[in-house]
C-alpha cells in the first residue's frame, strides 16, 4: 500500500466513453485528501448519477476503488471512500443510471497518484 497522504492527484488524461460526455464532465483535480479516500474537485452532470474510482495501472481498468453518488449539476468537492489499494494510477468513471464497463460510463478521467508534493 502507498499513502495517499499529501500527495498530488495530477491530471494525466482525459476520455470519453460515450457521446453523452458532454452532458457529464471533470472541471480540474488536484486533491487527495488522505488514504482513505480521494476528493474531485468538480463533477458536472445534467443528471443524478455515481462516480467510480477504479484502479487504473497499466492504462487498464482493474478493481473498483470506491464510488459516490452525485446530484445533477455541478458536484464540488466530491469525496470518494477508498479501500486499501496500491494504485498509482486510477481512473475516475461517471455513470448515468446502472454501472455497466466504464469504458461505456459518460466520461472518466485518469488521475496519477504521486507521492511528490
Amino acid at each position: 500500500m502507498f499513502n495517499f497522504m499529501k500527495t498530488t492527484a495530477l491530471v494525466a488524461a482525459l476520455g470519453t466513453g460515450t457521446t453523452a460526455a458532454a452532458d457529464a464532465w471533470f472541471g480540474s483535480q488536484s486533491q487527495v485528501q488522505d488514504d482513505s479516500s480521494i476528493v474531485l474537485d468538480l463533477i458536472r452532470t445534467d443528471e443524478a448519477g455515481i462516480v467510480a474510482v477504479y484502479d487504473f495501472t497499466g492504462g487498464e481498468f482493474g478493481e473498483m476503488l470506491g464510488m459516490a453518488e452525485l446530484t445533477a449539476g455541478a458536484n464540488d468537492d466530491v469525496i470518494v471512500p477508498l479501500e486499501l489499494n496500491n494504485a498509482q494510477t486510477v481512473a475516475a468513471v461517471i455513470y448515468k443510471g446502472d454501472l455497466t464497463d466504464p469504458t461505456m460510463a459518460a466520461n472518466w478521467i485518469e488521475l496519477d497518484l504521486s507521492d511528490d508534493s
